[in-house]
C-alpha cells in the first residue's frame, strides 16, 4: 500500500515537472524565434533603406492619443500642422502629447512655464521628428528655458542654446528661441539648432532604423562635401552663416535651420545636399 501511494505521488511530480518544462520550452522557443524574426526584418529593412531610401513604414499607434483641447488649439495655430491631412494630424497631435508624457520642462531665473513655452518647444520637436519613426530621443528628457543668454557651467561662456548629452537636457534662452520660432532672426532658429544637435547625438549613440538613416546619410553629405570645388560653392553662396564651419556638428546644424527656414531656396542652390537633409529626417513635406 504504501509502495503504491509513493509510486502516485512520484508520478505526480514527474508530470509536474514535465508540463513545467514543456511551458518554460514553448516561452523559450517563442522567444528565440521572435529575436531572430526581428533580426531578420532589420536587416531586411536596412537593405529597403539602401535602396528606397527611408524606412519601411514610419506611424503605427495601437491607440492615438489626444490632446486636451487646450493645447490642442496650440496645435491648431502652427503653420506646419495646418498643411498636413487629417490623418498625420492625428499622428503628430500622438506624438506631441507623448512628448510632453515624456519630457520635463524647467524654468530657470524665474522664468514660469506655461502651456505655451512648452508647447511651442514641443511642436518644434515633433516637426524635426516627424519623418522619423523613432521619435522619441533617449538622450533628451529635460527642457530648461532661461528667459535670455545664460552662463554655461558645461562650456564656461555665455549662451543662448546647448545641448548636454550627459545631463539628457537641452538648455535655451526663451527670448531667442522665439525670436527663430518667430521667424524674426534672419534665417536662423535657436530651436531647429540645438534640436538637430539632440538628434543627431542621438543617431550616433543608438543603432534604431531612424538613427542608422540620420547617421549614414550624414556620412554621405560629409563624402560629398570633401570636395574643395562643392565646399568654395557653398562658402561664396553664403547661404550658410560662418558660425557653420566651426566643426561638422554646427555644420549640419546650420544646414538644417536652413532647410527648414527656406527649403525652396537650399532646393535651388544645392539640390544633392538639399536631398541628403530630407533623406536624414525622412523630411518630405515639402515634396508634397
Amino acid at each position: 500500500m504504501n509502495l503504491y501511494i509513493a509510486s502516485l505521488v512520484l508520478f505526480e511530480e514527474e508530470t509536474s515537472n514535465t508540463l513545467l518544462q514543456n511551458i518554460l520550452g514553448v516561452f523559450v522557443t517563442v522567444g528565440i524565434v521572435s529575436i531572430c524574426i526581428y533580426y531578420v526584418l532589420r536587416y531586411l529593412e536596412s537593405i529597403y533603406v539602401k535602396y528606397k531610401k527611408r524606412p519601411y513604414f514610419i506611424h503605427f499607434y495601437l491607440t492615438p492619443k489626444k490632446l486636451p483641447s487646450h493645447l490642442q488649439a496650440f496645435l491648431d495655430e502652427n503653420d506646419f500642422y495646418t498643411t498636413l491631412d487629417k490623418r498625420r494630424k492625428r499622428y503628430f497631435a500622438h506624438r506631441t502629447v507623448r512628448f510632453l508624457e515624456d519630457t520635463r520642462f524647467v524654468g530657470r531665473e524665474g522664468l514660469a512655464i506655461d502651456d505655451f513655452m512648452r508647447m511651442q518647444v514641443t511642436i518644434m520637436v515633433t516637426q524635426l521628428t516627424f519623418g522619423m519613426r523613432h521619435y522619441l530621443l533617449e538622450y533628451l528628457e529635460t527642457i530648461v528655458l532661461y528667459p535670455t543668454s545664460f552662463y554655461s557651467i558645461l562650456n564656461k561662456t555665455e549662451n543662448i542654446g546647448e545641448f548636454n548629452p550627459i545631463s539628457r537636457a537641452l538648455a535655451l534662452s526663451w527670448k531667442d528661441f522665439q525670436k527663430g520660432n518667430l521667424h524674426m532672426d534672419k534665417g536662423k532658429s535657436l530651436g531647429v539648432h540645438e534640436i538637430t544637435h539632440a538628434i543627431h547625438h542621438n543617431s550616433i549613440k543608438n543603432n534604431n532604423i531612424s538613427c542608422e538613416i540620420f547617421y549614414d546619410t550624414f556620412l554621405l553629405l560629409e563624402k560629398h562635401l570633401g570636395a574643395e570645388e562643392i565646399r568654395k560653392k557653398i562658402v561664396d553662396s553664403k547661404i550658410l552663416r560662418d558660425y557653420a564651419y566651426t566643426d561638422k556638428f554646427e555644420f549640419i546644424a546650420v544646414l538644417v535651420e536652413v532647410f527648414m527656414e527656406s527649403p525652396k531656396e537650399l532646393k535651388k542652390q544645392f539640390p544633392e545636399i538639399y536631398y541628403y537633409v530630407v533623406q536624414m529626417f525622412n523630411f518630405r513635406y515639402f515634396e508634397d
